[in-house]
């Protein structure tokens, strides 16, 4: 063979090699693409179920405290209390650290 043809024919492999490259590459991205979507709605799903089970268990936290006292509005009071706590602490800390970064 010549060196013209030698030439031609490497073009040619070199070409179809790169065209198949790139459609095993597409392949591996949608198949990446496609666990990556599975993985985040699953994670999102259990979010969602463990938001409504914390939920439901501060309602039954109301209900038992309601059942003990006697008062549903008391009852209420109490179990809200923690947040309320908690959410001033948060706050306090969170101007704090915003008063302390602008000084």
């Amino acid at each position: 063979m010549s060196t013209i043809k030698l030439l031609v024919q490497a073009v040619q492999q070199a070409t179809d090699l790169a065209t198949k490259q790139l459609y095993l590459l597409q392949l591996e991205i949608d198949g990446i693409a496609r666990t990556v979507g599975l993985l985040c709605s699953s994670f999102g799903g259990a979010l969602v179920m463990v938001c409504c089970g914390g939920f439901m268990f501060l309602v039954a936290l109301v209900k038992l405290l309601a059942w003990l006292t006697g008062s549903e509005g008391l009852a209420a009071v109490i179990v809200a209390a923690p947040f309320v706590v908690a959410a001033a602490g948060l706050a306090a800390w969170g101007l704090r650290r915003m008063f302390s970064v602008g000084a």
